[in-house]
């Protein structure tokens, strides 16, 4: 068995020994190439093996396609720094576009800052330098003053930077006047600065000083502003404050209502048709407390509307100069003298 085994090897290597010897012998044939010119010089020969031109062959194709591969790869990138060409002409156009918005960003913010200081000055709140700011050192600082490669400063992101600096000071600015104007608000608040009537301007009809009466023809001190309007109209309170009296007075004020405020300050609303509070309920000013009526001595529908400082009579028009411009309160006076 063993034998047969050895016998089948050694016949398979000789097998294969004789198919090696057989291309080796094929392979080295040689082949006598003839160049022969259209002159009349003499031919060339030339002797190659088979493996010889086999091995020139593949190295030919093998040049070829190199150089289709090398060909098509330049195509490819050609087309693609055409695209990339482009795309950064687009892009430098996109920035000039944005130079100009930013240009004109920081035009639009130095006048701001300009208005927010004049309205800062009249309210009596400093602002800060925008300069002074935006000298500021650090490493933002440094950065803004690096050059680039190619000699030019980065403008654009310095003009930014002071953008940012001057909107920074504005953000302070607006908040010192916020507080301000919150603080003034709330001072308003307190004081009867508002018109009495909610929703119409009504008619004056008697403004506050010397009068004659119009029941018994003398000569008094008439203690308010009197405004005509119809039956109905709702009455607001002019500033926060507490009711401190809600009464009747057939021979005088008819349905009133008092209310204190800080500061010394007390109205009084009187000749009304409803009396909507109660005595010792807070109020705060816009809200309504009653409505125009015809009550008590009244020569039609009205209100009648006092203020005092302690026990003192005031003009009301002079607190109503705080919140009404003088032209609109002109307007109204001169309604009592063509009433007249």
């Amino acid at each position: 068995m063993r034998i047969n085994k050895s016998a089948r090897s050694r016949r398979a290597s000789a097998s294969r020994g004789g198919i090696l010897r057989a291309i080796w012998r094929f392979g080295c044939q040689k082949i006598t190439i003839i160049l022969v010119p259209h002159s009349e010089k003499k031919s060339i020969h030339c002797d190659m093996s088979l493996f010889t031109i086999f091995f020139l062959g593949l190295l030919s194709l093998s040049l070829i396609a190199s150089f289709f591969w090398f060909s098509l790869d330049f195509s490819g990138k050609e087309a693609v720094i055409a695209a990339r060409s482009q795309d950064l002409a687009a892009t430098e156009a996109s920035l000039e576009v944005i130079r100009e918005e930013v240009a004109t960003l920081i035009s639009s913010a130095g006048r701001f800052r300009s208005s927010l200081d004049k309205t800062m000055n009249i309210l009596g709140v400093e602002g800060d330098s925008v300069n002074s700011a935006s000298s500021e050192g650090g490493d933002l600082s440094s950065l803004f003053n690096v050059e680039q490669a190619d000699g030019h400063s980065m403008s654009e992101v310095s003009d930014l930077h002071s953008l940012r600096v001057s909107l920074d000071n504005s953000v302070i600015g607006l908040n010192d006047m916020s507080r301000v104007l919150s603080n003034q608000k709330e001072l308003l608040s307190d004081i009867p600065t508002i018109w009495p009537l909610k929703g119409i301007r009504g008619w004056v009809t008697q403004i506050f000083g010397p009068s004659i009466n119009p029941f018994g023809r003398y000569w008094y001190l008439h203690r308010g502003l009197d405004i005509a309007a119809p039956y109905g109209v709702p009455i607001m309170a002019t500033a926060d404050g507490k009711v401190v009296k809600k009464d009747f007075d057939r021979n005088g004020f008819g349905y009133y209502i008092d209310v204190q405020h800080k500061y010394g300050f007390k109205t009084r609303y009187a000749h009304l048709q409803r009396q909507m509070v109660q005595v010792g309920q807070r109020v705060t000013q816009g809200e309504t407390i009653g409505t125009v009526g015809n009550t008590g001595m009244s020569t039609g529908p009205h209100l009648h509307y006092e203020v005092m400082i302690g026990t003192q009579l005031v003009d009301p028009v002079k607190f109503l100069n705080m919140v009404n411009s003088e032209s609109n309160l002109d307007k109204i006076t001169s309604n009592l003298r063509k009433y007249k």
